[in-house]
């Protein structure tokens, strides 16, 4: 199956945080703690992470505002220009191809962390709590938030036109239709909605990047 990954610091810096150190911690200091049938849904998710990062361009993979500057020369000489149809530069997005059991993977290790959060004396209840602290992160929810990011259906035109864009194909400057420019707009729209709803200022903030 085929996603769309934009070059969004904010979705890249939830993205990386359920590795670390969500899925990180809970594969490496936990799961030697868990039930079987819980230490392989943490496994299968852990690796099901790495996959999904791997198929993603490597100039994607920042985790701050520096590490994003940074690696602007990188991503314009590797990545694409994606331009409006009056010629505004927009939020390159990103055709990426992953398994449908990578997505799957992920989100039953979700929803065994939603139903261990309901459990206050299980081990893996304690654990979560444990990799909270000290920054009291809703590491969870943020999950959930990159799990329905990743779930939006790429719009078929936009998916189209993205299809030879660089680094997988040969193509640096792609110029949107006003179907597809309508289909990127409303695809920013769910994007930022799953991402950033709930808080105003962060969801108006990330909603300026899609115009």
């Amino acid at each position: 199956m085929h996603i769309l990954v934009p070059e969004d610091p904010v979705f890249m810096t939830r993205f990386l945080d359920v590795e670390e150190p969500l899925l990180h911690s809970l594969y490496y200091l936990h799961r030697g703690h868990m039930p079987r049938d819980q230490a392989k849904t943490v496994a299968r998710a852990y690796e099901a992470w790495g996959d999904i990062q791997a198929a993603m361009p490597k100039f994607l993979s920042w985790h701050t505002p520096t590490a994003f500057e940074l690696a602007v020369p990188r991503r314009e000489s590797e990545g694409h220009r994606l331009h409006s149809p009056d010629g505004r530069q927009l939020i390159s997005l990103y055709a990426v191809d992953v398994g449908v059991e990578s997505v799957s993977g992920l989100a039953a290790c979700l929803t065994l962390l939603e139903e261990a959060e309901k459990d206050l004396g299980g081990a893996l209840a304690g654990a979560l709590e444990e990799i909270r602290e000290p920054r009291e992160r809703d590491l969870v929810d943020n999950f959930r938030r990159v799990l329905q990011a990743l779930r939006i259906p790429a719009p078929p035109a936009l998916l189209a036109s993205l299809r030879d864009a660089a680094p997988a194909g040969p193509v640096q400057e792609v110029t949107l239709d006003c179907g597809q420019h309508a289909e990127y707009t409303a695809f920013g729209d769910r994007f930022c909605r799953a991402v950033s709803s709930g808080d105003l200022f962060m969801y108006t903030m990330h909603r300026s990047l899609y115009p």
